[in-house]
């Protein structure tokens, strides 16, 4: 558990990549990226989210154990 949460707490201090400049040609294509794109935003929210538990002053492993700890709290077994 805590490794997947130090993960991602690198993960989201971690810059996205940009966004391709033009659309897929082809539909479903366009329609996938449109998917994808939804799931970043929605991460990146999340992850500051994370932030207010854990700033990004906290080192990769006190951030884990923060998250870890909250966790657990609201129901992780």
């Amino acid at each position: 558990m805590r490794a997947v949460v130090r993960q991602a707490v690198r993960d989201v201090r971690t810059a996205p990549p940009p966004a391709p400049v033009d659309p897929p040609a082809d539909p479903a294509a366009a329609a996938l990226r449109a998917v994808v794109d939804d799931l970043a935003a929605c991460s990146h929210q999340l992850g500051e989210l994370m932030l207010e538990v854990a700033p990004a002053y906290l080192s990769d492993t006190e951030a884990a154990d923060a998250l870890a700890l909250l966790c657990h709290q609201i129901g992780e077994p």
